[in-house]
């Protein structure tokens, strides 16, 4: 795949699904063993999404995302791209205060959760600012002015957009996301289209001479960091089979569950294993 020639990370996805066999299984979770996407699930539901999303977004608008690892979380992001809002990724530890500084900061036309968990701790701020027009959830919470993304999926008509025709380009924004504001208020870094195509391009020459055809990839450091959500885009550009991890608890059974040709970590993550190691 020529990365270097495509103009967003919606060509990078569409040109792997044209490629792709469309009944094989791309997105899986560990935690929920029926909770898995073919490529061709995929595509359509980043459709349907996309085409709710569009209900409430336009260009530019930012799209709060607060969720663990899972397969909604990347289905969500590519929608978000189509319907041309940027992704604000979140992680799922912070407070309410924490929201609250991202939500005043961005200011998201929507916001997009995994559960129940997450709603309680932004549920005060919903109707407290008059820009957030709408909030999703990936569980069924069943809660007045909540949409289920299930009930999104299982829409029987959509406006198919053309992914390899989009007026994306390199230099705009893909997603913000905020560093851990170690000294002072977290900042919202901006990263575009280019720059992660740029990197998957490096990857890929650096993949290609230790992973197999079709590889499997075992993901769990958070999505909402730069590092994995860029890695994302790695697995999408080289075809994987794409894991999802319970809980880094259970990443040794989760490792034995799926037998990932390759997995991604951090200095911490193999300094914690060669502990664990000399120990026993």
């Amino acid at each position: 795949m020529a990365i270097y020639t495509y103009n967003n990370l919606l060509e990078l996805f569409y040109e792997r699904y044209q490629r792709e066999c469309k009944n094989e299984i791309f997105l899986q979770s560990l935690k929920t063993k029926d909770l898995k996407f073919t490529w061709q699930q995929t595509y359509v539901c980043i459709q349907k999404l996309s085409n709710h999303l569009s209900k409430y977004i336009t260009s530019q608008d930012r799209c709060l995302l607060i969720s663990e690892n899972r397969p909604e979380w990347l289905i969500t992001d590519l929608s978000i791209m189509l319907a041309e809002g940027i992704t604000v990724p979140s992680y799922t530890t912070y407070t309410e205060r924490d929201y609250e500084y991202l939500i005043n900061d961005c200011k998201p036309s929507v916001i997009i959760i995994s559960d129940n968990t997450q709603l309680e701790k932004i549920e005060s701020l919903i109707n407290k600012y008059g820009f957030i027009k709408e909030v999703i959830s990936f569980e069924n919470i069943k809660k007045k002015n909540i949409s289920f993304l299930g009930d999104i999926f299982n829409e029987t008509t959509y406006v198919e957009k053309k992914l390899n025709k989009l007026d994306l380009c390199r230099k705009d924004i893909a997603c913000i996301i905020y560093t851990s504001g170690t000294q002072g208020n977290p900042k919202g870094v901006m990263l575009s289209h280019g720059g992660i195509l740029n990197n998957c391009d490096g990857s890929g020459e650096l993949l290609r001479e230790i992973i197999s055809n079709k590889p499997k990839f075992l993901t769990w450091l958070p999505l909402s960091h730069s590092y994995e959500h860029t890695v994302q885009f790695v697995q999408i550009a080289v075809g994987a089979k794409i894991f999802y991890a319970e809980s880094i608890d259970k990443l040794i059974k989760n490792m034995n569950d799926c037998s990932p040709d390759i997995m991604t970590a951090v200095p911490r993550f193999y300094q914690n294993l060669y502990t664990k190691i000399l120990l026993n």
